[in-house]
């Protein structure tokens, strides 16, 4: 009942279209099949920093990257418009698009050791996959204006006292912690979670 995308990269786990589409597939079968919860998850060490700059050297002309855009918001959407519920657990660095990800999901755990941001600012950049909307929605319009003006990197504690994140575990054992948690969110009626979800979403 639990399906777990594991961001696979490395070192940095930097976001590629090839990684996009696996995101989208694996949407295709979570909604399809008897599934509960979809778990988007890093390494011990980073959750993901952001779009792979280099894939998109690729692009020649601006206006080639307009379908790589186009789908990644398409993507994000749909995780973050999904009747059933969705977790991002983050571990490391999580950064640019990484956090627009992790922001995408229903909620979002991490690890003690985090550190969470939006630095695209520092590229002369704006968060392209709906970041500012996201983090306007959980921190409040001034406070995201104000993260992302910055480009400032938050700690855990930092990320939970502004309601980016809903929980901090130990760095140690993060993975058993996470594990716990899943289990106890697919113990309860899924019928009653996606409802909650589906009132939420018109709030």
């Amino acid at each position: 009942r639990i399906l777990t995308v594991t961001l696979a990269n490395p070192p940095d786990n930097r976001l590629t279209p090839g990684m996009v589409e696996g995101l989208a597939q694996a949407l295709d079968r979570f909604e399809s099949d008897d599934l509960d919860v979809l778990v988007i998850t890093g390494t011990k060490r980073v959750f993901s920093k952001g779009f792979d700059v280099d894939a998109l050297k690729a692009y020649r002309a601006a206006s080639d990257l307009r379908p790589l855009l186009v789908l990644s918001n398409a993507v994000f959407s749909r995780i973050a418009r999904s009747p059933k519920l969705t977790l991002a657990a983050i571990s490391g660095a999580c950064l640019g698009g990484g956090l627009e990800l992790a922001m995408a999901c229903h909620l979002r755990v991490c690890a003690e050791k985090s550190r969470l941001g939006l630095p695209e600012v520092w590229l002369n950049l704006i968060p392209g996959f709906g970041g500012v909307y996201r983090l306007s929605r959980l921190v409040g319009a001034a406070k995201a204006l104000e993260l992302v003006a910055l480009g400032e990197l938050l700690t855990a504690e930092e990320a939970l006292r502004l309601n980016i994140v809903s929980r901090v575990f130990p760095q140690a054992d993060f993975a058993e912690r996470v594990a716990l948690f899943v289990s106890a969110l697919t113990a309860a009626n899924q019928r009653v979670i996606r409802e909650v979800l589906r009132l939420a979403a018109c709030s």
